[in-house]
């Protein structure tokens, strides 16, 4: 997965390649890489970001709170 510098990638391309690559790896050694690798191609990166902005200000509420 190399590329020049400048290059651009498309972002289904990529996560093509990166599943691809997962799907190829011993299940012994990367169980959880192994059985993510199908939904990668699919995953939402705004609705996971937004989740894990969620998450931090609902710790931080929580620890703020009197």
């Amino acid at each position: 997965m190399q590329r020049a510098r400048g290059d651009r990638v498309e972002r289904a391309d990529l996560l093509d390649q990166v599943a691809s690559a997962w799907s190829q790896l011993s299940p012994a050694d990367y169980p959880f890489a192994r059985s993510m690798a199908g939904q990668l191609r699919a995953h939402d990166d705004r609705a996971d970001f937004l989740a894990g902005v969620d998450l931090i200000l609902s710790g931080i509420e929580v620890i703020a709170r009197p």
